[in-house]
């Protein structure tokens, strides 16, 4: 059986105002101007007429506003070209484009499912728990609104002001991450107590993580989603908090970040 060999490839150029102006060949023309001090030279390296080498730097010196390669006059072995700062940091540029644009092929290539890949993208950030949903009601108020995640198996309430709301252009059905901070959470034993917090998080007691003054607690939602709270010792050794054990974690909604996943 012959080996496959397949492989996704392809190529990016960069415009300006819908004009093309640099692709793979014309930086590779400047990396040859570059190498040999001379637009004749890196013409005949890559095999095209003086001319075409020469009506593509110039191109990109116009498009860019900046002087790309500029010419060397006189001198012994009569004149030349040299790759201008502005020119290496363009080269440099391109080159940053080529290996984020061949990693973003490489991942296309592992996971043909990319949407699939995409919605399920950990967001990064300081807050200990994260959790994608989507966007089932907003409740409008005068300044703040009232925003219900609908997630696996809880709800979370987020409340956001307008203004956040119509930069965001957040609607029903729009896919989020809500975002909340350990130390904005209570740890309760008793699932009934009335308190002013919108979110109510039950769960089992999946670990605890001691620290010098303060633990973790990390709480089991469902199978796909952990809880993460922060309790000082002090509170773990008066609640007696063990493996298995099912507790409640509550939240106002003014501490809910959303960010809208897209």
């Amino acid at each position: 059986m012959k080996k496959n060999n397949r492989k996704i490839d392809g190529r990016f150029w960069l415009t300006n105002n819908g004009e093309y102006f640099a692709g793979r060949g014309r930086i590779e023309l400047l990396k040859h101007i570059k190498e040999t001090g001379s637009i004749s030279q890196a013409a005949k390296v890559m095999g095209m007429s003086y001319k075409a080498a020469w009506d593509s730097v110039d191109a990109m010196n116009k498009i860019t506003g900046e002087v790309l390669v500029s010419r060397i006059s006189g001198g012994r072995h009569g004149g030349g070209s040299k790759i201008t700062d502005a020119g290496l940091e363009f080269i440099e540029r391109y080159d940053k484009y080529t290996e984020t644009f061949e990693k973003i092929l490489s991942i296309i290539e592992d996971n043909p499912d990319i949407e699939n890949l995409i919605a399920n993208f950990e967001l990064k950030s300081s807050a200990d728990n994260s959790f994608n949903g989507t966007v089932s009601n907003i409740t409008e108020g005068a300044v703040y609104s009232m925003v219900e995640v609908e997630c696996s198996s809880f709800k979370i309430m987020a409340s956001i002001s307008k203004s956040s709301i119509e930069r965001m252009a957040l609607a029903a059905g729009d896919k989020v991450s809500a975002l909340i901070n350990s130390n904005q959470l209570i740890l309760s034993l008793d699932n009934t107590v009335k308190l002013s917090c919108k979110n109510k998080f039950t769960g089992l007691v999946n670990s605890v993580k001691k620290g010098a003054v303060n633990s973790e607690v990390f709480i089991k939602l469902d199978d796909n989603n952990k809880l993460c709270v922060m309790v000082t010792n002090d509170s773990i050794d008066f609640m007696d908090i063990s493996y298995g054990m099912k507790v409640t974690a509550l939240c106002k909604a003014s501490s809910v970040i959303l960010i809208k996943r897209v």
